[in-house]
């Protein structure tokens, strides 16, 4: 991969990092109920931190990997298959910028899982 196609996916990278985080801060800061409330008002507001909670969770999982492909650009392996080293095809990588896995490999771990 050419380092000017590296370094527009880099800057795609860190503006996904900063929304995540935006997205992150934002439900951690959220405020909880106010004053009294009745049992529905009451489990209403438990099913909504839950949520919050679960999509927080899968927020924190998704840096994680835009973290680690930034980490990957930063050490020079960007572009390259974390299972069988061979390149990550650019139309992969443009769609799916954090993708540490070619499409076979990818395809493979799939249908163990299965």
């Amino acid at each position: 991969m050419k380092n000017d196609q590296v370094a527009k996916i880099a800057k795609r990278l860190t503006a996904l990092r900063d929304e995540i985080l935006k997205i992150i801060d934002l439900r951690d800061t959220a405020g909880g109920g106010n004053g009294a409330m009745d049992e529905i008002d009451q489990a209403n507001e438990l099913i909504e931190k839950e949520m919050g909670f679960v999509m927080s969770n899968n927020m924190r999982a998704n840096l994680k990997e835009v973290e680690e492909a930034l980490d990957r650009i930063a050490k020079g392996h960007y572009g390259k298959c974390l299972h069988c080293s061979q390149e990550i095809s650019p139309k992969r990588l443009e769609v799916l910028p954090f993708a540490r896995l070619c499409v076979p490999c990818q395809e493979k771990i799939e249908s163990k899982n299965r």
